[in-house]
């Protein structure tokens, strides 16, 4: 089995058209569905394992919901001209606090669909030009069009889809 690469290592290139912005936004409609098919009829205790210190699915589950309040912050900024979108949380404090794993399956899907709905609310209308509204992502240090910001949520998911998939038989 090949091993994932690490969040925080991975590198990423930011130059996708426009056109692009439909499918980018479907993929991001596909994440609870998604996180559905994954841990439907699965029993609590494959939910709750942790694998040597990782997060459990819920985990993983409530971190996706945890980081959409930032990702709908990243478009306000575009929205509102800012040249530096806002810095995540790199510790994850919001994650390790939450107790994720003390919720039902379901309730964590929930709110993430949403959130998640919110997000795709904000954004699914919008126009090329605001597509292409440019800030500067804090962490990589590199210009990221709105566009851009939407991929790497949906990177980002992806990451998390198949780390819930390498946890569950």
């Amino acid at each position: 089995m090949i091993t994932q690469i690490a969040w925080f290592e991975r590198s990423f290139s930011f130059n996708h058209p426009v056109g692009y912005f439909p499918v980018i936004i479907e993929r991001l409609r596909g994440t609870t569905p998604h996180l559905q098919s994954l841990v439907e009829g699965q029993p609590e205790h494959r939910l709750v394992y942790k694998r040597q210190g990782s997060w459990s699915v819920k985990e993983q589950i409530g971190h996706l919901f945890d980081l959409e309040e930032l990702w709908y912050g990243r478009i306000e900024d575009y929205l509102s001209g800012k040249t530096i979108l806002r810095a995540a949380d790199l510790r994850n404090t919001k994650t390790h606090q939450a107790n994720h794993n003390t919720y039902p399956a379901d309730h964590l899907l929930q709110q993430f669909f949403t959130a998640r709905s919110r997000l795709i609310a904000k954004v699914e209308g919008i126009d090329e030009i605001t597509a292409l509204l440019t800030a500067s992502h804090p962490r990589l240090q590199l210009p990221m069009r709105m566009i851009d910001s939407l991929f790497f949520v949906a990177e980002h998911d992806d990451h998390h889809l198949a780390k819930i998939r390498e946890m569950l038989p």
